[in-house]
């Protein structure tokens, strides 16, 4: 049986307090991605703005390590069901990834998981295809119990598709 394609819902939308900068659709200074599980990545495509720049032209290279931040936090909720929180983040910037050469896609696997860490590699493409970064992420994954108590998780069905 195939993994399955869909939107991944955000559950935080509405939640006093709830202001991320990576993913709040309500936050004007962030990033507001959203996020789909396409079998067994998870996704986003991001159109980058001159005000997130470092160099004239060119996406701030701490702004893409969000993105890959972000994206592999995603990646723990929509797929490995639970929550975590970053342990280790190394960042390869390969090619610039430029405003105009936007949207960027930004794409996150799994590569290692055991029941207290997940290894996530992620890739950011431009809107040509070309590699701009690629990033390996280690997250420290707590128990869903755990996760509800202290990271306000509010449980892997709250990611599926309203309709599900």
């Amino acid at each position: 049986m195939s993994a399955p394609n869909y939107d991944v819902r955000n559950p935080f939308v509405g939640i006093d307090g709830y202001q991320c900068f990576g993913c709040d659709p309500e936050n004007a200074v962030g990033l507001a991605l959203e996020f789909r599980r396409e079998g067994d990545v998870v996704t986003t495509e991001w159109r980058p703005r001159p005000e997130l720049e470092g160099y004239p032209g060119v996406v701030h290279g701490g702004i893409q390590a969000t993105l890959a931040d972000e994206i592999g936090g995603w990646y723990v909720y929509a797929i490995i069901g639970t929550a975590g929180v970053t342990k280790d983040l190394a960042i390869t910037y390969e090619s610039s990834a430029r405003v105009v050469d936007g949207p960027l896609r930004i794409v996150a696997r799994g590569l290692e998981r055991s029941e207290k860490h997940a290894v996530i590699e992620v890739e950011i493409h431009n809107a040509s295809g070309t590699r701009c970064a690629i990033a390996r992420l280690t997250y420290a994954l707590f128990s869903e119990a755990v996760a509800r108590k202290r990271l306000f998780f509010p449980g892997r069905e709250a990611f599926l598709p309203e309709d599900s």
